[in-house]
């Protein structure tokens, strides 16, 4: 690292552009080249201080970071994804030697972890989100003691796919608030399942909170969720929220409408027997008609059914997000 330099900046200044428009032009090229699918990258906004820096030895910023914490409380529905105190950095790296400057900025926020009063103790996570095609920083992560956690994975709209059929004796059909106790049932299998991969934390409340949301998806004219059952009882379901419930996608994809993949279950006893793909094919078919461009969802990277699955019905990584816990095992 010798020549490299590391700042953190606390100042905010007006406009939001912290002077750091040759490094987003830099590494605009770089997801370009990578990845058609990755975002424009932006600057920096105004909130987004302390802003880490570094700088090659002719003084030319080669990597920049904003520091973000997210604390959930007991009893809030995000407790459930993650680990109670969250420390997220979101790079930006560009110059020449992207591996080396990512480095440096790794081990700047490695200090400003440290010089952290409270929110890293044992309930504490480190997180970075990196372009999944962007091998350069493979290296740098896995130094750092960085681990991949789970994966956005992506399906553009395609034309003319026959949708898949389930078996014989399996109708797929949109669900209704009548659905509610199934569909619940459904969702807290896959919670469980989840819990072996770090990235579910099953609370007292889970329960009742899945059923609230599930309620209010459900109570819509269209609940854009697909159950199957299997004379009459519930055995898998997939879970879409349309474009205009999908906004937040923006920053993550390039394409556009964009539709989200919240779940897709199936009973254990009953996998292998083609009802996720059927149950797939047939939001498939439905997105496709609206126009939405793409497709997004989230799998855990170490879950030995997701990532199989969901490349087989056209999802391919993204963006990964890469953890260590708690946050000053960071190294």
């Amino acid at each position: 690292m010798s020549g490299y330099v590391a700042r953190v900046r606390h100042d905010e200044s007006p406009g939001g552009d912290v002077g750091l428009d040759p490094l987003v032009r830099s590494a605009a090229q770089r997801w370009a080249e990578s990845d058609p699918l990755l975002p424009e990258p932006v600057g920096f906004a105004p909130n987004s201080y302390p802003l880490l820096t570094v700088s090659d030895e002719d003084g030319r910023t080669v990597a920049a970071g904003s520091m973000h914490y997210t604390w959930y409380q007991p009893g809030e529905v995000g407790r459930i994804w993650g680990v109670p105190d969250q420390h997220w950095l979101t790079p930006i790296v560009g110059g020449p030697e992207p591996a080396r400057a990512l480095d440096s900025l790794l081990t700047s926020w490695r200090d400003q972890l440290e010089d952290l009063p409270t929110g890293t103790g044992s309930e504490s996570a480190a997180l970075v989100s990196w372009p999944a095609r962007d091998v350069e920083g493979i290296i740098p992560l896995q130094r750092h003691g960085l681990q991949p956690y789970t994966v956005l994975a992506a399906r553009q709209r395609r034309r003319g796919v026959p949708p898949s059929l389930p078996p014989r004796d399996v109708a797929i059909r949109l669900a209704d608030i009548g659905d509610l106790t199934q569909v619940v049932g459904l969702l807290m299998e896959e919670h469980r399942y989840e819990q072996h991969f770090g990235g579910v934390f099953l609370q007292p409340d889970t329960a009742e909170q899945t059923r609230k949301v599930a309620a209010r998806a459900l109570n819509r004219s269209r609940s854009w969720i697909w159950l199957a059952e299997r004379r009459g009882r519930a055995v898998g379901l997939l879970w879409v929220s349309p474009p205009e419930r999908s906004r937040w996608a923006k920053s993550l994809v390039r394409a556009r409408p964009i539709a989200h993949i919240g779940y897709g279950v199936v009973s254990a006893a009953e996998r292998g027997h083609g009802i996720g793909t059927a149950l797939v094919s047939q939001a498939h078919q439905a997105l496709d008609s609206h126009g939405v461009g793409v497709s997004v969802l989230n799998y855990a990277a170490m879950n030995p059914l997701s990532g199989p699955f969901w490349h087989r019905m056209g999802y391919r990584p993204v963006w990964t997000t890469w953890e260590v816990r708690p946050a000053l095992a960071l190294r």
